[in-house]
């Protein structure tokens, strides 16, 4: 199953960068950094790290990640965020 992460909203966090909150409604996204795409089109965001208090990431969980600067202006509130599929 691959990855489906719908942004509830983003911001800038002092020392840490943009972020977004949102729910992760399939799959999961890794501690490392990593990419995921834009649904529905070819764009690509860079995903410098997740955060949360637990060590795995269940369906439907609220996650953090951090964007990576340059990619921050293409994530909005609705944006949906998908990765490949095993």
């Amino acid at each position: 199953m691959g990855v489906r992460y719908r942004v509830q909203r983003t911001y800038e966090l002092t020392g840490r960068g943009p972020a977004a909150l949102g729910w992760l409604e399939d799959g999961e996204i890794p501690f490392s950094a990593s990419t995921l795409q834009v649904e529905g089109t070819a764009t690509v965001v860079r995903i410098r790290s997740r955060e949360m208090h637990s060590s795995s990431t269940e369906d439907g969980e609220l996650l953090g990640i951090f964007l990576h600067p340059e990619d921050a202006d293409l994530v909005t509130a609705g944006t949906v965020l998908v990765g490949p599929t095993d």
